[in-house]
């Protein structure tokens, strides 16, 4: 009689086993088969003429003990349609929640790797093909394939709006934006657009207020404060051991207390060791 062993549906506890990811090398050259998986006692059969089908099922050809009481009566069960189950017991070797590999409904990660240990014929399967997990109790299924965790849906339009986007664009097209974000972030930590964004910000607020007070720092001396700020960090950064000993000695001490973390930096890359005050 041959059966369909499994398939790759979800089954009754929420996850489906993948049957092209089933080993049946081993099963193959120990093919029992048993009566609910009472693998305690003898096989009531074995199998034989094992195949991966076209449609993605496994079908197996079993062959009852018509010596043994219980596989005979198993059989002609089987054979006036009363017992029409079969369940695989397997090793769980991989899992996934990929969504290439997980259906609608499905609440458990797809089983995407599996070692096909041994095959019952079963009353009650645990889909349509009875789908067991080898040695493990329904309760126990929790800690080996844990629920996934709920999805919401996420609303993207807001997403299209800021960015305006047509609500058809691809996920590149979005990630594409985000990472032009990400480049802007990263040039706003310039000290000059930092201060130009103050500036802008505080332009903005007096204009909203209808106000211009003397107690205000006005936009010539946020420029000329801006200006400082540059052509100190240019300084800073473009100079060099060897330019700041060529400086006359009030420049040097000047130097040396307003960039007192820069100059120390100078001093130990020329001599190895931090200066002594």
């Amino acid at each position: 009689m041959r059966f369909i062993i499994s398939d790759e549906s979800v089954n009754r506890y929420g996850y489906r086993i993948l049957s092209r990811g089933m080993s049946t090398t081993s099963f193959e050259k120990n093919p029992v088969v048993f009566y609910n998986h009472g693998t305690y006692n003898l096989p009531i059969g074995k199998g034989k003429d094992l195949r991966h089908e076209p449609d993605g099922t496994i079908t197996l050809d079993i062959d009852f003990d018509t010596e043994d009481e219980q596989a005979l009566a198993v059989q002609k069960k089987a054979e006036r349609g009363f017992l029409n189950a079969c369940s695989v017991g397997i090793d769980v070797l991989e899992t996934s929640t990929d969504a290439t590999v997980v259906l609608a409904g499905q609440t458990r990660p797809t089983v995407t790797r599996s070692e096909l240990l041994e095959l019952s014929i079963c009353g009650i399967p645990g889909n349509r093909n009875a789908l067991r997990l080898n040695g493990v109790a329904t309760e126990d299924i929790e800690h080996i394939l844990p629920k996934i965790k709920n999805q919401k849906k996420l609303n993207m339009k807001p997403a299209f709006d800021s960015f305006d986007l047509p609500e058809t664009a691809a996920d590149e097209d979005i990630l594409e934006q985000l990472a032009a974000l990400e480049d802007l972030d990263a040039e706003t930590t310039d000290p000059i657009l930092v201060r130009l964004d103050a500036i802008d910000r505080k332009i903005a607020a007096l204009s909203a207020s209808g106000k211009s007070s003397s107690k205000e720092p006005r936009l010539r001396d946020l420029m000329k404060d801006l200006q400082e700020q540059t052509i100190a960090q240019k300084t800073k950064q473009d100079m060099t051991w060897e330019k700041l000993t060529k400086l006359p000695e009030q420049e040097f001490e000047a130097y040396r207390k307003e960039h007192k973390e820069w100059y120390e930096q100078l001093f130990y890359g020329h001599y190895g060791f931090e200066p002594r005050y």
